[in-house]
């Protein structure tokens, strides 16, 4: 927690960081004693943590109820990720060489269950315990070389996501190779740029409108929508009450480097 103070003194103030301190304390005590002393409700799919409420997520600009995994930090995206790649996407019976870019410590027990991949997790920062540091701009991987790639909540921190978005189309494999992707979207039609990482946004560039997946398609890929629904109670079980959307990606023939 110390650290995080710091962290947050650094980047807004001592007046602001200490605000936000105050409300980050204020909703954990709030979500302990309702753990301590109600009935459980909720249930985290990807670690098996049960209780009545997740913690509070609290930046400076917003506060989002009743969404952390107090066990495994997982939010409402990981636990639906969790279930679609076992459920539906069937992971584990996946094969041939993986990169999960910043890879969310939610979903380590899935990336562990896949005998037949062999996973590279890639960051740019060393922070998340890697096995490679990349610039996203600038992959060191050959062309038409992987598989699966993994990229959720990552364009969005990247200045040229455009070229990100080839760098990804270069290295995947034609024909085969899968892109699972998703960003932050604000439900309007086009997106907003910064211009800079906005440091009361998480440190984005840019918030995606609806035009994400014609710029995934501009990059050379055919891009579908992924559609999986929870039944009511599971939604609310595992809290995840949005449908952020998310996308499977294949690398269209014609954009086959050469």
């Amino acid at each position: 927690m110390l650290r995080w103070y710091r962290n947050q003194v650094h980047q807004f103030g001592p007046v602001t960081a200490t605000i936000l301190l105050t409300r980050v304390v204020g909703w954990r005590i709030m979500d302990d004693l309702s753990n301590r002393f109600l009935r459980p409700k909720r249930e985290c799919p990807c670690c098996g943590w049960s209780g009545r409420r997740y913690y509070s997520y609290v930046e400076v600009a917003y506060t989002a109820t009743n969404v952390t995994c107090p066990q495994c930090d997982s939010l409402p995206r990981h636990r639906r990720f969790f279930l679609w790649l076992t459920n539906q996407y069937q992971l584990k019976t996946k094969k041939g060489l993986a990169i999960v870019f910043a890879p969310e410590r939610a979903l380590d027990a899935v990336w562990q269950s896949t005998p037949g991949l062999r996973i590279f997790r890639a960051d740019f920062e060393a922070t998340r315990h890697v096995d490679v540091l990349l610039d996203l701009q600038h992959i060191p991987v050959s062309c038409n070389a992987v598989d699966l790639l993994w990229c959720h909540h990552v364009l969005e921190h990247i200045e040229d996501d455009a070229a990100a978005m080839k760098e990804l189309s270069r290295i995947l494999r034609p024909d085969t190779g899968e892109l699972v992707v998703s960003v932050p979207m604000n439900g309007v039609q086009e997106t907003s740029e910064f211009g800079l990482p906005d440091p009361k946004n998480s440190g984005h560039w840019r918030i995606y409108g609806d035009d994400f997946a014609d710029k995934l398609a501009a990059s050379g890929f055919e891009v579908q929508k992924v559609d999986y629904q929870l039944s009511d109670s599971e939604a609310v079980r595992f809290g995840i009450l949005e449908d952020e959307p998310f996308y499977l990606c294949r690398k269209r023939s014609a954009s086959v480097a050469q």
